[in-house]
């Protein structure tokens, strides 16, 4: 008979509790698995670069080259979250076939990285309250829905994995060798920078806390910031020259060598600065400051530019009617109430459950408590800001929801009856307070009350997909002046190229689609001309051909949506699986007026 207490039997009832989650998610998910419809348009663009990488494209080589071709648009995505999508493709692809080992992998691969995530935080909880406040934290996983949008089959962007290189970091902060530790996040925290470098204020935070370890004395305490900081700068250097390459890259929206240099520098003067016994705190605390002011001048004087932050260079109009109004990047309070109350009540009743359980010195783990909530509040913070950061701060929160749980569940036989009823709604709506508001909106709505989608928002699903994208996939290639929003969908469906996708680095791109769909049509002519479409693509239910509508009522696209085209458009019959998708042609100028000739659309 198995030892329950065995780390081998505790790592297994893990993994089946994953398993448990993974069927849940793959039965609610199995319509879009089937139709491959993926959750958000950078899922789709990530395949293509993936395919664009298994037929032959060089690994440094993170150029689209259909869109806005001939030239292309550069991407700035890490060859690291390609990596097991193509290593898996690759090796069920002789044995599926190309689309069944795409689709496959798609679903396979977010569900995985549930699992380290899941295993994560497991740990951090069996850590902090003991091993079966591990079982509640898997048990509360299910119900952490701003986290499982990210790690949802069909999610293959590179959000999961940033969800997973901080519970990691997290994880090695609260490891019992101080040293050892602080070199795991280190490594965590390279890795997961080198994928985006959103997670530079995480890292921050993981670096502070080492700080006020240091403040409190003791030649463990004081090495330990040394460590992450030398092992950060050592593996970013690494996975730098392994996934980019040996390039001056002066991006603002990656790793780069400027950052590089700060973070050796960093690691170099906290390590003088180590060596220096019997420092009395505000010397201690003036020396730290001075030295992370000194590693920011170093950053600034190399990359000037970067001091108005990665996307200063976007136009105006691009920033206006696009970046602005993506919702994940906005704050928590510019979401609607349901997702903003799913997003941060959770974080905050496990920051609540934290501080209590410090406060009573729980299971004397005080000063791991009090580090983990200092990293769950930061990170609360983080969200407020950018909502998407939710993702990770709900994953942190697991840790002491499930101890909650695990309590309510030890200690319910003894409760009376109308308490134990009581606790059930309580600990729902606590867990999903997203799902409560939104029955609660249902409820007192009246009928027929108008649906409220959000006129900030810019992305949602539109044109008919999939049926339309089939439709389009059977017609010669061509390069599609269309929506930015419907790019990505369009690439990794049909073998079409397109003038944009909603990617900062396609910025130029983006800002040609909005001029030319809010202009005047003999004005659009000129923009859909030069990018060398050869067709023009409408959807009447797209959220992003209403926006333009709205912007200009008597624009291309507002003429385009009323059956209005200029002289220089034609349209191309479709069959009616098309939907809302209309498909023009572009008429050759040296063949002015209504052409005879048929589009090669039409053949």
């Amino acid at each position: 008979m198995s030892d329950p207490t065995a780390p081998a039997v505790f790592w297994r009832r893990i993994v089946l509790a994953w398993l448990g989650v993974a069927l849940i998610m793959l039965v609610r998910n199995w319509a879009a698995i089937a139709t491959f419809r993926f959750p958000d348009p950078d899922d789709a663009l990530r395949l293509v670069q993936v395919r664009d990488l298994l037929d032959g494209q060089g690994w440094f080589d993170l150029r689209q080259y259909r869109i806005d071709p001939p030239a292309g648009t550069p991407t700035h995505w890490s060859r690291l979250v390609d990596l097991p999508l193509a290593l898996l493709i690759a090796a069920l692809r002789p044995l599926l076939g190309q689309p069944v080992a795409e689709q496959v992998v798609a679903a396979l691969v977010p569900l995985l990285t549930l699992l380290c995530a899941m295993l994560l935080t497991a740990r951090i909880a069996g850590r902090l309250f003991g091993e079966r406040a591990a079982y509640g934290a898997c048990v509360v996983w299910i119900m952490a829905l701003a986290a499982m949008v990210q790690l949802q089959p069909l999610r293959i962007d590179h959000h999961g994995w940033q969800i997973v290189s901080q519970l990691a970091a997290l994880a090695a902060l609260l490891d019992r060798d101080v040293r050892r530790g602080a070199r795991i996040a280190g490594l965590a925290l390279a890795i997961g920078l080198s994928i985006s470098l959103e997670l530079l204020p995480f890292a921050a935070l993981i670096a502070g806390v080492l700080g006020l370890r240091w403040l409190r004395g003791g030649a463990p305490r004081r090495d330990a910031l040394v460590q992450l900081l030398l092992v950060l700068a050592g593996a970013s250097c690494v996975l730098f020259v392994a996934t980019r390459g040996l390039v001056a890259d002066s991006h603002c929206d990656t790793v780069s060598p400027a950052l590089l240099a700060a973070f050796l520098l960093a690691a170099l003067l906290t390590g003088a600065i180590a060596r220096i016994r019997q420092l009395g705190w505000p010397v201690l605390v003036g020396l730290l400051g001075l030295a992370a002011g000194l590693t920011g001048a170093l950053y600034l004087a190399l990359a000037p530019q970067c001091l108005a932050g990665p996307f200063a260079e976007l136009d105006p109009l691009v920033r206006s009617f696009w970046y602005d109004n993506v919702l994940e990047g906005l704050p928590v309070w510019r979401q609607d109430l349901s997702t903003m109350v799913q997003m941060i009540i959770p974080p905050l009743i496990g920051l609540a459950i934290t501080l209590w359980a410090w406060a009573r010195d729980l299971g004397g783990q005080r000063e791991a408590l009090g580090e983990f909530a200092l990293v769950l509040a930061g990170a609360i913070v983080i969200a407020l800001l950018v909502s998407r950061f939710s993702s990770v701060a709900t994953a942190i929160a697991t840790v002491p929801l499930g101890f909650a749980v695990f309590e309510w569940l030890r200690r319910a036989p003894r409760l009376p009856t109308a308490l134990r009823l009581l606790a059930l709604p309580v600990i729902f709506v606590s867990l999903v307070p997203g799902v409560a508001v939104g029955a609660l909106r249902n409820v007192i709505a009246q009928p027929g009350a108008a649906v409220q989608t959000g006129d900030s928002q810019v992305t949602g699903t539109g044109c008919s997909q999939p049926q339309s994208l089939t439709v389009l996939a059977r017609l010669p290639r061509a390069t599609l002046f269309a929506p930015f929003e419907i790019g990505p969908s369009l690439l990794v469906s049909t073998p079409h190229a397109v003038i944009a996708t909603g990617h900062h680095r396609s910025a130029p791109s983006i800002e040609a689609v909005i001029k030319a769909f809010t202009a005047a049509p003999d004005q659009a002519e000129a923009l859909v001309r030069r990018h060398g479409a050869t067709h023009l693509v409408t959807c009447s239910d797209l959220i992003e051909a209403r926006n333009y509508v709205r912007l200009a009522p008597q624009g291309l696209m507002a003429r385009l949506l009323a059956n209005q085209p200029p002289p220089w458009l034609e349209r191309v019959p479709l069959p009616p699986e098309a939907g809302t998708l209309t498909l023009w042609r572009v008429i050759p100028p040296a063949q002015p007026g209504r052409n005879s000739k048929a589009s090669p659309f039409m053949q």
